[in-house]
C-alpha cells in the first residue's frame, strides 16, 4: 500500500503542478493580451515612423548620389582642363542643398603640371555660408590615405564612408559619397567625392519620435554613430564601444543584428531601463533605429495582475486533496501488478497476475502482461532452436574458410630468379578470389581471379577455377588457350549465371618473354627496374563463364630484371572511405611507384594492404582482396 500512497501523492503534486501553471497562465493571460496588443500598437506606430525616416533618408542620399553621377561624364569630357573641375565640385555645392562639399580627388602626378596631390574641392563655409574653392590635397593633406578615398577605390565600388571631421577640408562632422572613375583600360585616375553634413542628417531624424521620449539614431556600416540626438556619440563613438562602456548586452547585441541589414523590434536593457527599438536598414548598408521607453508604452498594465493570485492559491489547496483521494483509490491494484513483474522479472513466468474488474487501461494491463509471459515462453523455445541452428551454420562456415585457405598456395617459390609473394582477405568467412602459381623448369606459370558474389557459391567457383589452372597449365597449351577452355567449361550449364575475372601468364624466367591474357580483369601493374609504373595493355576479352566458344586474345611482353609484376583484385581499387570515395587504379600507381626497387614482395603486398586499410579508415571491406607480387631479381 505504501507505493500506491507514494504514486497518489506523486501524481496528485504533478497534477496541481500542472493546473497551478496553467491558472497563473490564465491568470495572466489578459495582462499579456493586453501587453501584447499594446506592443503590437507601438510596434506598428514605430514601423511606420521608421519606414518614413528610412524612406526620407534613403531619398536625400539618393539625390546626393544621383547629382554626383550626373556630373561623372562632365569630369572625364573635361580632363584635358584641370582647373575645369573647380567649376564641377562648385556647381554640386551651389545646386544641391545636402551636399556641403565636392572633390575630384586625382592619382598621384595625374597632371604633371599639378604636382602629386591635385584634388579641386569646393564647399560651403560654415561662417558666411558662401561656396569656397580651394586645392585640397598637399603634404599636410594626404587624401590618398584617407577612407573615402582608398577604400572606394580598393573595393572598386561606391561608397558612403564613416562619419569623420574633414579638418582642412570642409572643417565640420560630415559623412562622404565616393565614386571611383575609370578610363577606357579599367585603371582608376581619380575618385569623385560630396560631402554631406552630419548635422544636417541629425536635423532630419530628430524629427522622428512616435512617442514623447522616444529618440532615433543611425549606425554607419562599422558601427560607427552617423546620427544621435547626443552629439558626442558621432564623433570617434560607435554602437560597440558605448555597449562595452556600459556594460549592456542587449545593446552589443541589438548593434550586431543592424550592422548585419537586419530589421525588426527588440525589447532591450541600457542601464536598467527598458526600452522598445525598431530598426531597420538603409539600402547602401547603414542602419536606422528608434528607440521608445517601455515605460511610456506598457506603463498602463501593471497593475491588473495581482488580484487574482490569492484566489488561484486557494482553488490549487482544494485541487490537491480532491486529486490525491481520486487518484489512491484508482491506482489501488497497480502495486499488487508491480510484485507480479517482480516475480517475472526473477524468472517465475507462472506467477500469479491479478485480476481486474475495471475495463479500462488497467485491465488491459493485465491481458498485455498475460500477453507478455506467453510470449517469453515462445520466444525462449525459439532462441534455443535458432541458436543451435546459428552454431551448426557457423561451424560448417569456419570448416569451409579453413579448406578454402587449404588450396591457396603458401609454399612460395625459393629461387634467386623470381621473389613471388601472395595473400587474400576474404570480405566473409569465405569469398570467391583465387591466386595460383606454378614454378615448373625454366616457366612460371601463375593467375590471379574473382568470381562474381560472395560467400559460399563464390567459394566453390573459385575452387573450380584452381582446379582448372593446375589441370590445364601443364597441358602445352598456350595461355589463349587455357582461358578459352576455363571459359567453356563454366559456360556450360551455368544456370546461376556466374562468371570469373582472370588473368592467367606464363613467363620465360631465362628469356622473362611473358605471355599472358586478361578475361575481364583489372589492368596489372608493372613496374620497371627504375620504380616507375604503369598498367600493362591488354586486349579486350570477356569474362570466363559468360558464353561458350570466346576466341580470347593473348598478347606478349618483354620484361626487366628488376622490374615487378602486380597483380590484384578489385577490392583494392574499389575499397572505399567513408565519404563513399574509392582507393582508385591512380593511388594504386602512386603507391607502386613510392615503393623502393629492392623492395621484397612480401613487404610490398603488406604495405599495399596496409594503405588500403589507411585510407578506408576502418570502413567495412565490401569486397574480397588478393594482391600478388612477382619481384624479378
Amino acid at each position: 500500500m505504501r507505493l500506491n500512497r507514494s504514486l497518489s501523492v506523486r501524481l496528485s503534486f504533478y497534477i496541481v503542478l500542472a493546473t497551478g501553471v496553467l491558472f497563473i497562465l490564465l491568470l495572466f493571460q489578459m495582462g499579456i493580451a493586453g501587453r501584447n496588443f499594446i506592443r503590437q500598437e507601438a510596434t506598428n506606430t514605430a514601423n511606420t515612423t521608421l519606414d518614413g525616416a528610412i524612406s526620407d533618408m534613403e531619398a536625400a542620399m539618393t539625390d546626393v548620389e544621383a547629382a554626383l553621377n550626373s556630373q561623372i561624364w562632365v569630369v572625364k569630357e573635361h580632363l584635358s582642363d584641370p582647373d575645369y573641375m573647380y567649376t564641377v565640385t562648385r556647381n554640386l555645392v551651389d545646386y544641391n542643398p545636402l551636399i556641403v562639399g565636392s572633390a575630384v580627388a586625382f592619382e598621384p602626378y595625374y597632371y604633371p603640371s599639378k604636382g602629386e596631390y591635385y584634388s579641386p574641392y569646393s564647399s560651403t563655409d560654415p561662417q558666411s555660408g558662401k561656396t569656397v574653392s580651394k586645392q585640397l590635397g598637399s603634404n599636410d593633406y594626404d587624401y590618398f590615405t584617407a577612407e573615402w578615398y582608398q577604400v572606394p577605390k580598393l573595393l572598386m565600388a561606391n561608397r558612403w564612408s564613416e562619419p569623420y571631421f574633414d579638418e582642412g577640408g570642409g572643417n565640420v562632422m560630415m559623412i562622404t559619397y565616393s565614386v571611383p572613375l575609370w578610363n577606357e583600360d579599367g585603371v582608376c585616375f581619380a575618385v569623385m567625392t560630396a560631402d554631406v553634413s552630419l548635422s544636417s542628417i541629425t536635423d532630419r531624424l530628430s524629427e522622428v519620435h512616435p512617442y514623447e521620449n522616444s529618440y532615433p539614431f543611425m549606425l554607419g556600416n562599422s558601427g560607427a554613430y552617423v546620427a544621435h540626438p547626443e552629439e558626442a556619440k558621432t564623433q570617434h563613438e560607435t554602437i560597440f564601444t558605448a555597449a562595452i562602456a556600459s556594460g549592456d548586452k542587449d545593446v552589443f547585441e541589438l548593434g550586431r543584428k543592424m550592422l548585419a541589414g537586419e530589421s525588426g523590434n527588440s525589447e532591450i536593457e541600457i542601464e536598467k531601463e527598458r526600452y522598445l527599438v525598431t530598426y531597420g536598414p538603409l539600402y547602401n548598408g547603414w542602419s536606422v533605429a528608434i528607440v521608445s521607453p517601455s515605460n511610456d508604452v506598457f506603463a498602463g498594465l501593471k497593475k491588473m495582475n495581482f488580484p487574482m493570485l490569492g484566489g488561484v492559491l486557494l482553488g490549487l489547496l482544494i485541487l490537491y486533496f480532491l486529486v490525491r483521494f481520486i487518484i489512491g483509490r484508482t491506482t489501488q491494484p497497480i502495486a499488487e501488478f508491480s510484485y507480479s513483474a517482480l516475480s517475472v522479472a526473477k524468472g517465475n513466468f507462472k506467477a500469479r497476475i491479478p485480476e481486474v474488474q475495471t475495463h479500462d487501461e488497467l485491465k488491459q494491463l493485465e491481458t498485455s502482461l498475460h500477453y507478455m509471459l506467453r510470449s517469453f515462453d515462445e520466444y525462449i523455445r525459439e532462441l534455443k532452436s535458432s541458436t543451435a541452428a546459428n552454431e551448426r551454420f557457423e561451424s560448417e562456415l569456419n570448416i569451409a574458410s579453413k579448406i578454402q585457405y587449404g588450396m591457396l598456395p603458401r609454399d612460395f617459390p625459393k629461387d634467386d630468379r623470381v621473389d613471388l609473394y601472395a595473400m587474400l582477405q576474404p570480405a566473409k568467412e569465405v569469398g570467391g578470389d583465387l591466386y595460383v602459381f606454378e614454378l615448373s623448369g625454366n616457366h612460371l606459370y601463375f593467375s590471379v581471379g574473382d568470381v562474381s558474389g560472395k560467400g559460399v557459391p563464390a567459394s566453390l567457383y573459385m575452387a573450380l577455377t584452381r582446379a582448372a589452372f593446375k589441370l590445364l597449365s601443364n597441358m602445352q597449351l598456350t595461355v589463349p588457350q587455357v582461358v578459352a577452355k576455363i571459359n567453356d567449361a563454366f559456360a556450360e550449364g551455368n544456370r546461376s549465371n556466374m562468371f570469373v575475372t582472370l588473368f592467367f601468364a606464363s613467363l620465360n624466367l631465362d628469356t622473362m618473354e611473358m605471355e599472358y591474357c586478361n578475361a575481364g580483369h583489372n589492368p596489372i601493374v608493372y613496374i620497371d627496374e627504375a620504380g616507375k609504373s604503369q598498367f600493362l595493355p591488354a586486349k579486350p576479352n570477356i569474362a570466363c563463364g559468360v558464353f561458350e566458344g570466346f576466341e580470347y586474345q593473348g598478347e606478349t611482353a618483354k620484361l626487366s630484371k628488376g622490374s615487378r609484376l602486380v597483380l590484384y583484385t578489385d577490392g583494392v581499387t574499389e575499397a572505399e572511405a567513408s565519404d563513399k570515395s574509392q582507393y582508385g587504379e591512380e593511388r594504386l600507381l602512386q603507391f607502386a611507384s613510392s615503393r623502393p626497387v629492392s623492395e621484397s614482395s612480401e613487404k610490398f603486398v603488406s604495405g599495399l594492404l596496409d594503405s588500403v586499410r589507411e585510407f578506408t579508415a576502418g570502413n567495412d571491406q565490401n569486397d574480397d582482396i588478393t594482391i600478388m607480387s612477382i619481384k624479378f631479381q
